[in-house]
């Protein structure tokens, strides 16, 4: 996904830094998009909190 390739691409020079996760403090963590029409605008979750997330949209 273009969105995913963004945020690769601009960790990569430097144009953002990963965060802590949003939830928990987790310093390891992955992109995450609500909106792939908005590829800068990032949510950064742990795996944990990341799964969680994916796991309540299904049941929705």
């Amino acid at each position: 996904m273009l969105a995913h390739q963004y945020v690769q691409s601009a960790l990569k020079r430097g144009l953002v830094q990963r965060q802590a996760c949003e939830v928990c403090g987790e310093a390891e963590t992955d992109a995450h998009h609500d909106d792939y029409d908005q590829p800068r605008k990032v949510r950064w979750l742990c795996r944990r909190h990341y799964q969680q997330h994916h796991a309540e949209k299904r049941k929705a």
